[in-house]
């Protein structure tokens, strides 16, 4: 099986773009050098970014991408995603699509702030509203950030996925159609309430390129980290997997594993 099929369309996840990494969390960051280094050699390489809906139209064989085509995505809604990664992107003219914790836009990143480092502003409503449907279009990414397979009730689980929707879809005044699941965690009850809520679709840290047939619901993407240099950058690119993740899927077809249903990420 070639991991780099034609038809297959990888879907790129960052955090925050900032010149401060952090500490503990440095991986999920890139500097705003890096991220332009890495937009500037895609298009050299004619790349070009496209919409998370062409990209489920693709998916669902509505449509035919061309092979050098790919999804950009940032979690949590950082203001540094505004001010550092917005004009990398318009210069480019290019698009992404950024998911938002709901209920604390205009706050900081509190689901992480137990792991010591710095908080992190987070962008507001008035943002995203000045910003919606050109270089960025926004999507829900749950109401407060938790880890939705550890929630025991369901009626909390229920109500961190449609809350987050209807506050999207009452703040910017047009309907909200793709989940990111907080942490990239997720099992069956929350996909079934994703499903419920009305999203057509779903992104998670699952790895691997994006194919005719690729659940809507299980839509892949790979983390790009502060670590990625050239030639790791774009072996993700290449094939949607880190050499980690990869050693890991192949370790499990080797000995008739099975990959799992929910996985872990900051975002």
């Amino acid at each position: 099986m070639s991991l780099a099929r034609r038809d297959g369309i990888p879907a790129l996840m960052y955090h925050w773009v900032s010149d401060d990494l952090g500490n503990r969390l440095r991986l999920y960051g890139v500097r705003p050098r890096s991220f332009a280094s890495q937009v500037a050699r895609l298009r050299a390489a004619g790349y070009r970014a496209v919409a998370v809906e062409d990209l489920l139209r693709h998916m669902g064989g509505e449509i035919t991408l061309p092979p050098r085509s790919l999804v950009l995505t940032f979690d949590d809604g950082y203001a540094d995603n505004i001010e550092n990664a917005a004009p990398i992107l318009e210069d480019a003219g290019w698009t992404a699509t950024i998911f938002l914790v709901t209920d604390r836009m205009g706050g900081v990143n509190d689901w992480d702030l137990h792991h010591g480092d710095a908080p992190r502003r987070l962008m507001t409503w008035d943002d995203a509203r000045r910003l919606d449907g050109a270089t960025f279009r926004f999507e829900p990414h749950s109401r407060t950030h938790p880890f939705l397979d550890r929630v025991r009730e369901d009626a909390r689980v229920r109500d961190e996925i449609s809350g987050s929707k209807k506050r999207l879809e009452d703040e910017l005044g047009r309907p909200a159609g793709v989940f990111s699941y907080p942490h990239g965690a997720f099992d069956a009850r929350a996909e079934a309430m994703v499903r419920e809520a009305g999203f057509r679709a779903a992104v998670t840290d699952l790895s691997g390129l994006n194919r005719r047939g690729t659940d809507p619901l299980r839509t892949r993407r790979t983390m790009i980290t502060s670590r990625d240099v050239l030639p790791t950058f774009a072996f993700k690119v290449l094939t949607g997997y880190g050499m980690q993740a990869l050693a890991v899927r192949l370790r499990r077809r080797l000995t008739g594993g099975r990959a799992p249903g929910s996985s872990r990420s900051a975002g």
